[in-house]
């Protein structure tokens, strides 16, 4: 089977989509802990850091992300584009992304599977659907 990768162009409109997303959430939870009487700062951090750390690798582990959905791409084993990549790997996929930023995103142009950094270092490929 032919796979198609997504573009770079695809990818920015999947992450603008997703930071949205998050931000959302974020306003959100902050309107439900508005409710209580001055939560503990721990709460608020948990909350902050468990939209931050757990929604990509998790969303990308068992499917996709809002943005991905949207952009009808998703985030594959290079090896075999059919299937999804393990927890794990989405994890370190997730950190590389975060640690490098916009430079992970130099290496599109060079590869014939458009991976960026974060992608050839765990061997994954994003493909249109």
């Amino acid at each position: 089977m032919e796979y198609h990768y997504a573009t770079l162009s695809d990818r920015v409109k999947s992450i603008f989509i997703d930071t949205c997303f998050i931000i959302l959430l974020m306003f959100l939870f902050s309107s439900v802990l508005d409710n209580f009487n001055d939560p503990p700062d721990w709460v608020k951090v948990v909350f902050f850091v468990g939209i931050w750390f757990l929604y990509e690798p998790i969303c990308i582990a068992y499917g996709c992300t809002i943005g991905q959905y949207i952009m009808h791409i998703r985030v594959r084993k290079a090896s075999d584009p059919s299937k999804r990549i393990h927890i794990i790997n989405s994890y370190i996929r997730y950190i590389i992304k975060v640690l490098l930023g916009w430079l992970s995103f130099l290496s599109i142009g060079l590869n014939q599977q458009r991976q960026a950094i974060h992608d050839l270092a765990i061997e994954s490929v994003m493909v249109k659907v």
